[in-house]
């Protein structure tokens, strides 16, 4: 018991630091972009030394990512995102509705720092060795596995067509997603969320099941 403790403690105080040390790195991405993040501001602001900054993140590239992951962490936190990894969720089949609803009540053009940063080191995850690769392969699966769930609970009910395949209608989306994300920055006549939405129903085939619904309700 004696010696697990011992390690216990020397470990989640790495944990601590490493978890410090991305908070800062993301507050000062907010503050003056990823482009003037450096480790002595890291340091300064964190109030570690460099060293021990370099220690946990050899490169800045690994502290971008870092940062990266720990807004995730904050926002799954917020929302309650993980409950859908949990063997006994059931989701809402009109969880897409709620989806569809924010989309429609903004803009969809994100340009923040977070935004940009995001797009540029999923530019640079295809470079072998890149410290963004297993960040975006993971992100990636977590962002396919939600919405195969709630394609699939929203099949259940009638509402999506039961011949689509929930894991790639879930990959396609999120595809689009991204580049059209990425293309908003250069194009600022693309509609975001107006071209997910209309993507999202013609994945699911809903316009089918509607007219299927429909010609239901006419039957005497």
């Amino acid at each position: 018991m004696s010696n697990l403790g011992s390690k216990r403690g020397p470990y989640a105080r790495s944990l601590k630091r490493r978890e410090d040390i991305a908070s800062a790195v993301l507050e000062l991405i907010d503050e003056v972009g990823h482009e003037g993040v450096t480790t002595t501001l890291v340091a300064d602001r964190s109030g570690i030394s460099e060293a021990t900054v370099l220690y946990h993140f050899p490169s800045k590239d690994h502290m971008l990512v870092a940062a990266l992951q720990r807004a995730d962490e904050l926002t799954a936190a917020e929302s309650g995102v993980t409950d859908l990894f949990s063997s006994d969720f059931e989701p809402d089949p009109h969880g897409l509705d709620l989806f569809a609803d924010t989309l429609s009540a903004t803009s969809g053009v994100d340009t923040s720092a977070r935004a940009r940063l995001l797009y540029m080191l999923r530019g640079q995850a295809a470079t072998p060795g890149s410290p963004a690769a297993t960040y975006f392969e993971e992100r990636d699966a977590r962002s396919i596995g939600i919405f195969a769930k709630l394609i699939q609970a929203r099949q259940s009910a009638g509402l999506a067509h039961p011949a689509v395949n929930a894991r790639d209608a879930a990959t396609q989306f999120i595809a689009m997603w991204n580049g059209l994300g990425a293309m908003a920055f250069l194009h600022d006549d693309v509609e975001v969320n107006r071209l997910l939405l209309q993507a999202l129903r013609l994945l699911l085939g809903e316009q089918v099941m509607a007219a299927r619904m429909r010609l239901d309700d006419l039957q005497p």
